[in-house]
């Protein structure tokens, strides 16, 4: 968990439960809020409390506490500790351990693949993990980089609060239920089999394969294509350093009965030839950590991120942050056909004792975290030491003066220092406002021409160009999480509304039905989708699910300035966008749920048009006359604002790529 993720207490939050002082909320999901506690010795503590609907069911109840008590039996060796499950004032409760730290998640999302020794700590910590849950007769289910924290001491999975012991799956799980999130569960878990701790230890291999490169080893789609390529294709790791490109591989088998026990993994991993030889590469590896500034507290030096705001998504029997529900129902995915075994012999003989390997697994794993955690100041700024992007942007390619009342412009790519842009593809209609698609292949755009405007989309070199729908003038266009749907803004009975349209099929659907003026959606990595509106009163931004057509919105801007252009970060956990008066506003950002607006920027000449670099450290906007932008590039802490259109020509619209 990530002090930064905390939020300030609101009407209808509790300020006590049991004996548990709130302090503050942390996140919430899909199974309840969980609050920054402190009990009556001051000790902090992460206090999961049920959602009420919830805790009005007798059978979840039962079920939830009876997981809760197998959850505290849990020892505590990489793993956040169930202190405590109980009920006040209606409300039911668990309690952990509150762990300082970002997640495995965040910390890749914002600092990209693990360096070799932090890779190997990770790996370690959390066959570590796996070996005290399974060593209880649980199986954690869900194990996943948003439950894995990355704390001083190394990294402690979270989550297993809500794992079923194997004596219980079958009264407590229902015919076709699976609990998982697709990407990281194993194919038996779809195919609706026997669960066992084999899929944690498949979920194990899913977790450093992405640690390792940063992307899942099945790549990223729909709930549906993600859950076939998991039984049936075959899974890309990448290059792993030695010796975890073999355990990777064997984790990742299809059957679960040729993957090695997390025993296997973890012993491998700290050399299981004895306990010797366990405690050898613990002192070679182990160095006391230097003494600390005193004026960096802990939380002063936990992981980078893009700002300072809260992972999004979880949904842990006690959520750190915001996940996207744990359990899923859908129509399982047929059985792989049988393989043949390649298999390397087991190790016929274990000598170390796991409890032994256990403490080494903690120790290398939290010395290497260590000593690669950011400073004080990366901490604080979220951008400290970023270096600038290498990524070449999607940019607007102003091809003669006019804009925006007689536009001639293409779509085109630039990488800043280059002398000029790159056009993909021209003509003589007016193509503006590129956004690629989340995998990088497609882009989307806004083509104007004698016909009028329309929706396009082409291939990212350029060619496959494609009409996908009319909209309204001047709309954007931005991709669902999947890259299988586009939102844009369409007219209807007069009034400008949001459309959700498909991709392959066309159909579209309006998520809006009131009647006041809006533009600008852009859609979360998350799911939100944002825009800004003016129904009450000036222009505001505002958030909504585009999966509940006529839902209620949230407005995150609540002064009344002008407030446009929102832009998400790559993780979602921010927005980026152009606040003030037309001719002097600025660039600002704030968290996804509004709090912690910040100035970006502080020209006095029309910044507007915001777009996050891919690793959420840098900001690129336009300045300047609308007919004659100049595009910059400022830290998203606001540092080292710089230029980076070329000379002699007039870029707008920067989408990096």
């Amino acid at each position: 968990m990530d002090a930064t993720s905390l939020r300030e207490l609101r009407p209808g939050d509790p300020t006590r439960i049991g004996r548990y002082e709130i302090e503050a909320k942390i996140g919430e999901g899909g199974m309840g809020a969980v609050y920054l506690g402190r009990d009556p010795a001051g000790r902090a503590v992460a206090v999961k409390v049920v959602r009420p609907e919830l805790a009005g069911d007798r059978t979840f109840l039962a079920r939830f506490h009876d997981e809760a008590a197998n959850a505290q039996r849990v020892a505590s060796f990489c793993t956040a500790q169930v202190l405590e499950h109980g009920e006040d004032l209606g409300l039911a409760y668990l309690v952990t351990e509150y762990i300082d730290g970002p997640s495995l998640l965040d910390h890749v999302s914002a600092n990209g693949a693990l360096s070799p020794g932090m890779l190997h700590g990770v790996a370690v910590g959390v066959a570590a993990a796996l070996v005290a849950i399974h060593s209880s007769g649980l199986v954690h289910r869900d194990l996943k980089p948003s439950n894995v924290l990355l704390s001083i001491s190394g990294p402690r999975v979270i989550d297993f609060g809500i794992a079923r012991a194997l004596d219980m799956a079958s009264s407590h799980t229902r015919t076709g239920q699976v609990v998982g999130t697709p990407g990281w569960i194993a194919p038996e878990q779809i195919t609706t089999q026997q669960v066992t701790p084999a899929v944690d230890v498949f979920a194990w291999g899913c977790l450093v394969a992405y640690a390792a490169s940063g992307r899942n080893p099945f790549g990223q789609g729909s709930f549906q294509l993600m859950a076939a390529r998991a039984v049936h294709a075959d899974p890309e790791t990448g290059d792993l350093p030695a010796p975890l490109t073999g355990l990777v591989q064997a984790a990742l088998r299809k059957d679960p009965a040729q993957r090695p026990s997390a025993r296997d993994l973890l012993l491998a991993l700290v050399g299981g030839a004895g306990e010797a030889a366990v405690t050898t590469e613990l002192g070679e590896a182990w160095t006391s950590p230097p003494d600390g500034d005193p004026q960096v507290t802990s939380r002063d030096v936990a992981a980078p991120e893009p700002g300072s705001a809260p992972e999004p998504q979880t949904v842990p029997a006690y959520e750190h942050r915001t996940d996207p529900p744990a359990e899923r129902e859908y129509a399982p995915v047929p059985p792989p056909a049988p393989r043949r075994s390649d298999r390397p012999s087991r190790r016929t003989t274990l000598i170390a004792s796991t409890a032994a390997a256990v403490l080494a697994a903690s120790a290398v794993a939290g010395a290497v975290y260590y000593y690669n955690r950011p400073s004080g100041n990366a901490r604080n700024t979220g951008a400290e030491s970023a270096a600038f992007p290498s990524a070449a942007m999607f940019v607007r390619v102003d091809t003669a003066p006019g804009w925006p009342k007689d536009c001639h412009a293409d779509i085109g790519v630039y990488k800043p220092g280059e002398a000029s842009a790159k056009t993909l593809l021209g003509g003589s209609q007016c193509d503006i406002l590129p956004e690629r698609s989340p995998d990088g292949t497609l882009v989307a755009f806004t083509r104007t021409s004698d016909q009028g405007t329309d929706a396009w989309v082409m291939n990212a070199d350029g060619g496959g160009a494609r009409k996908i729908i009319g909209i309204a003038p001047g709309s954007r266009v931005t991709w669902s999480p999947d890259g299988t749907r586009l939102a844009c803004m369409g007219v209807r009975d007069g009034v400008r509304q949001i459309y959700v349209v498909g991709l392959k099929d066309r159909s579209s659907t309006p998520i809006t039905t009131d009647g006041s003026f809006k533009d600008d959606p852009m859609w979360s990595s998350k799911g939100r989708l944002a825009f800004w509106s003016r129904r009450d009163g000036g222009e505001q931004i505002y958030t909504m699910d585009p999966d509940r057509p006529g839902g209620a919105w949230t407005r995150l801007t609540t002064d009344g300035v002008r407030s446009v252009d929102p832009e998400w970060s790559p993780d979602g956990t921010k927005i980026a966008f152009t606040r003030g008066p037309d001719s002097t506003s600025t660039i600002w950002t704030m968290n996804a749920d509004g709090s912690g607006p910040r100035a970006v920027t502080t020209g006095t000449a029309d910044d507007m048009d915001p777009a996050w670099s891919p690793d959420g450290r840098w900001i690129a906007y336009a300045r300047g006359p609308v007919a004659k932008p100049v595009l910059h590039a400022v830290r998203a802490d606001g540092k080292d604002d710089r230029v980076v259109t070329p000379k002699g020509g007039t870029l707008g619209h920067p989408n990096w790529s």
